[in-house]
Formats: C-alpha cells, structure tokens, sequence
C-alpha cells in the first residue's frame, strides 16, 4: 500500500468561505469606524448643541428632550439621518477600529494557516501511516503509526464529519490516539481500510490460538 493524501476540495472552498467571511467582518468594522460612526456622532454633536440651546433658552426640564426632538426634525436631512430618533449617545468609533484591526490581525494568522495545512501530505505505506494528533486547528500535528500497532476504531464521527479515532500502541506499549481526516485529506479512508484489515488479521490469529 502505498498513499499521498493531500487537501480536498470541499475542504479549501469551505475554509475560503470562512476567510472570506473574517475579511468581510474585518472590512465591516473598519467602514463602520472610518465612515459610518464618525458620520454619526457628527450628528450627535450637532443634537447635543440643539439640546443646549433649548436648556439655555430655560425650556423646563420635562420639556427640554421634547423641544429638542421636535427641532431636530427640521434639521436632521442635513445630516442624512433619522429625523425620528435623535441621536443621544456618540458611538465608539476606536472599538469598531480596535475589532477591525484584530479581525484582520485573525484573517492573516488564518490564511497563513490554511496554506500550511495545504502544503501537508498525509502518507501511508505498507508499514506506517500519517495520523493527525488532534483535529482541532491549528494543534493538529502528524504523527507516525504503525499498522501492526493498531488495536482499535472509533467511527462515531466518520459518517456525518468523515474522522476516525485510531486506538494503537506507541513503541512503549502505552495506547494512543491518532485522527484520520478524510474530509481533509482525500483518500485518507484508504488507510482506515487497512486499519480494519490488520484488525481482523489480529482477530483471526487470536482465534486460531484460541
């Protein structure tokens, strides 16, 4: 047996999917910090002036807010926004910066890890095979395990997510864990096969001995 199993295809569009989706995210914020929000509190200052002038002008208290709205009203068109809802409270123009930044800083530590992982080859011979450590981003790490060390399968996972748990013994004897991915990696499901075959072989020996 002899297998090189590289990303696949479903698997890159769906991370070019999330990247793009982080991107967009990141670019929303920024048009929010850049644009929008200034244009807002633009608008805030200018009500915070009206609501001073109706103070000044010694409207009661109760009233101020009312007065306020009611000229509001006439001017809110100059600053193409919502003549009914007066805007009370500035917004934080260098959070939506802040998310920005960070959402993008996420964007590059991303797309830097999904190259990474297209770079990998998953390998499998007639003695060893690829397993992953772990198939949590970005810890999933290769291992090296070998068939006739396998003991078990754990396939709960395989039919809706396409991963498989590989129970095998280290060269200490102590049982481990590797991950086959073959929604990642295509073709992985060939080593699974031969995961079953030594597993049945052992089976079969233990049998006869019996």
């Amino acid at each position: 047996m002899k297998l090189e199993a590289k990303y696949s295809r479903e698997w890159r569009d769906r991370m070019g999917i999330i990247l793009l989706m982080i991107i967009g995210s990141s670019g929303w914020f920024f048009y929010d910090g850049l644009v929008a929000y200034p244009k807002y509190n633009e608008s805030a200052a200018a009500y915070a002036q009206i609501v001073e002038m109706v103070k000044e002008e010694g409207v009661p208290e109760e009233s101020v807010r009312t007065e306020a709205a009611a000229r509001w009203e006439k001017c809110a068109a100059e600053f193409d926004a919502d003549p009914k809802e007066p805007p009370e409270h500035p917004k934080n123009i260098a959070q939506q910066l802040q998310f920005g930044v960070g959402l993008g800083i996420f964007a590059i530590a991303f797309l830097l890890w999904v190259l990474r992982e297209m770079r990998r080859v998953i390998r499998a011979d007639g003695e060893t095979f690829d397993g992953l450590t772990t198939a949590f981003p970005p810890f999933n790490g290769k291992t090296s395990v070998r068939f006739d060390s396998v003991f078990g399968i754990d396939r709960r996972k395989w039919k809706n997510k396409g991963i498989a748990v590989v129970h095998y013994k280290n060269e200490k004897g102590r049982p481990c864990r590797a991950i086959i991915d073959d929604y990642k990696y295509a073709g992985s499901e060939a080593i699974l096969e031969k995961c079953d075959a030594v597993i049945a072989e052992k089976k079969a020996t233990s049998a006869k001995k019996a």
